[in-house]
């Protein structure tokens, strides 16, 4: 009677011990999950705050994998923001320290907003680079195209974006040069194809720039 009235209380034991040992570890996981946006977001403080944008703000996101779209004619994906209060369309989104892409849409009902990507065929930004000032426009496949260019450019010269009241004159870096051709309707004007300057499928999370301009 003995042994049959303890077998139960055993089970118990080791359901309610696993139970905890699984809660325990989940609070971990989520602290250093914590900790280390804590970490990106004060290099992020660090690197522009402190010198280049007086009251500006960032908000970490999740990038959530399934909704990459770099080829066709869509080029967007979705993040999960735990916080999207001060989300709005248009603000720059940073990925691994370049521009990727923009804020089109916000629901904060789902705690989720999209983002178009540079490469994207509505995306247009004025950018600059070595020895030219021009608009960017995305072509979809993961790329994009600067027209006309007075002088050719090397492959592999950084694009900046420029003349955005945001930034100031703060340097954000947006792709790169991959391909440099004679313009087809001038021979003396230049055509770049720029790729973004991040691998974007490899992207986990991301940070978009929130500004609070002073009035």
């Amino acid at each position: 009677m003995t042994a049959q009235t303890q077998q139960p209380l055993s089970g118990t034991y080791d359901r309610s011990e696993m139970r905890y040992r699984n809660f325990i570890a989940n609070l971990q996981e989520t602290l250093a999950k914590e900790r280390e946006k804590l970490k990106k977001l004060s290099e992020l403080y660090n690197t522009y705050n402190t010198y280049v944008w007086e009251g500006t703000d960032f908000a970490l996101a999740d990038v959530i994998p399934s909704t990459i779209t770099i080829e066709g004619s869509s080029n967007e994906l979705m993040i999960a923001c735990r916080k999207p209060n001060g989300l709005s369309k248009g603000q720059f989104v940073l990925g691994e320290e370049c521009i990727i892409g923009r804020i089109s849409d916000v629901f904060p009902q789902i705690s989720k907003a999209k983002v178009v990507l540079i490469t994207d065929p509505t995306s247009k930004i004025p950018v600059k680079g070595a020895g030219f000032e021009s608009v960017m426009k995305g072509t979809g496949n993961n790329s994009a195209k600067i027209e006309m260019v007075r002088k050719k450019v090397e492959v592999g010269e950084s694009v900046f974006v420029y003349k955005n009241p945001e930034f100031q004159d703060a340097p954000l870096k947006v792709g790169e040069v991959s391909k440099c051709e004679r313009n087809q309707k001038d021979p003396l004007l230049w055509d770049l194809t720029v790729e973004p300057a991040c691998n974007i499928r490899q992207l986990e999370d991301v940070a978009i720039i929130i500004m609070n301009m002073k009035k």
